[in-house]
């Protein structure tokens, strides 16, 4: 699909190889960029409470599907993506509390296959809502795209890669200089000494699957 690209180049019939190289770049980093916030969901919760969590794909398409519904129900476009992320989070949340957490004492086998199902769960509800039909949200910054170097850029992409550099300092802040991001590191290194410190790891993996359900929510 990289070659479909070319598309910006409207009216352009000479095209450098320097210029495809370029253009493969800034794609390829604007769509690193999504899955390198999806991956940090994976991350927070895997570090945590060791399972690998199937149902943060669900996620990144219910933050998209909620925002494109809040916006459409009168929010702006803002205001919109800020609760489609709280909301995916609760959502989140809600899924630990009740359905991760009653079978906290299972083996790590069983916990991934209730994230599968979670996952069911989530994308057969969402296709009773929204239907198979595509949607869309309009760019968070209109205008033409800027030219770099013979590449095009688009606006939404300087939003997707900022997102990302924010939330990455946002987060190495909360790891490294608040209480709880401290406890969430102290559970994924050892989590017996961290309940013998004082930290409740069940709160500790509650909390690691709504930044989960969040991160996944600004993928999307």
């Amino acid at each position: 699909m990289p070659w479909t690209v070319f598309r910006y180049f409207e009216g352009v019939s000479d095209v450098t190889l320097e210029q495809q190289i370029l253009q493969n770049l800034v794609s390829g980093i604007t769509n690193g960029a999504i899955y390198a916030l999806i991956a940090l969901g994976f991350v927070a919760v895997y570090s945590v409470t060791g399972i690998i969590h199937f149902a943060q794909g669900e996620f990144v398409m219910l933050g998209a599907l909620l925002a494109v519904s809040l916006h459409r129900a009168g929010l702006p476009l803002a205001a919109a993506g800020a609760a489609a992320v709280a909301g995916a989070a609760v959502i989140s949340g809600v899924f630990y509390r009740t359905a991760i957490y009653p079978a906290r004492w299972a083996s790590v086998l069983t916990l991934i296959i209730i994230t599968i199902g979670g996952a069911l769960t989530v994308r057969g509800v969402a296709l009773v809502l929204w239907g198979t039909f595509s949607y869309s949200l309009p760019a968070f910054t209109p205008g033409l795209p800027l030219r770099v170097a013979g590449a095009v850029i688009r606006l939404q992409s300087l939003w997707v890669v900022g997102s990302l550099l924010v939330t990455m300092v946002l987060l190495y802040l909360f790891f490294e200089h608040t209480v709880a991001g401290k406890a969430l590191r102290a559970c994924a290194v050892n989590m017996f000494a961290a309940r013998l410190m004082g930290i409740h790891p069940p709160r500790a993996a509650l909390a690691a699957f709504v930044l989960s359900g969040a991160l996944g929510a600004l993928a999307g």
